[in-house]
């Protein structure tokens, strides 16, 4: 039961990883402009922001479902967060590789932050983690192993996506930092319809 569970548990969320959402987009994003060094804070950040939603998966299934509002409130909350980081991208000035390269250290906690919110107000993540975790672990699972599963996935998180930053970060890569300013406007308007189709998604459920 235990090897049939990880092997599914493993593959599906392998899937995920590979598909590219928000989290990916702004790691890509801080990897460009500050490096990689830097840009593993924001992998810490998306890291502990799924992490606290696994532990909400485990621990506070039953008692949210008896309280719609709170997914409610966390969608919307998304949906504004990402409405404000398509804003900051669309109308972003263009980087410079002088601003770049020289990063002052309270930008570590400051793109900690930005990773952890992004992870944490992403109405996806809970949706993602409270289905995949009980469709998948069975309620019988001993609570061992389910630590377990939890620790195997933010460490996959955090290697893909420390992975992506060094990929995007490196010294070559920092070659395509003149096109930046033209990928933050694409991935901006993308985020910015993103979080519309989340209000437009919740505003017809309130209708129902």
């Amino acid at each position: 039961m235990f090897e049939v569970e990880f092997i599914t548990l493993t593959s599906i969320y392998f899937l995920a990883l590979l598909s590219p959402g928000q989290d990916f987009f702004l790691i890509i994003k801080h990897a460009l402009t500050h490096g990689y060094h830097k840009a593993w804070w924001s992998c810490l950040g998306i890291a502990s922001g799924n992490a606290l939603y696994i532990a909400l998966a485990y621990m506070g299934h039953a008692y949210l479902s008896q309280y719609p509002f709170i997914v409610s409130f966390i969608e919307i909350g998304g949906a504004l967060f990402l409405l404000y980081l398509g804003c900051l991208l669309l109308f972003a000035p263009q980087p410079s590789l002088e601003n770049s390269l020289h990063v002052k250290r309270q930008m570590a906690f400051k793109l900690f932050a930005q990773g952890f919110l992004s992870a944490l107000l992403n109405p996806k993540n809970i949706l993602f983690y409270f289905s995949l975790l009980f469709t998948i672990v069975k309620p019988e699972t001993a609570l061992h192993v389910k630590m377990v599963y939890a620790v195997w996935m933010v460490t996959m998180l955090l290697v893909w996506d420390m992975f992506v930053a060094f990929l995007f970060g490196n010294q070559r890569a920092l070659r395509l930092l003149p096109y930046l300013n033209v990928l933050q406007k694409i991935v901006g308007i993308g985020l910015i319809g993103f979080s519309l189709k989340l209000a437009f998604t919740f505003y017809k459920q309130c209708e129902l």
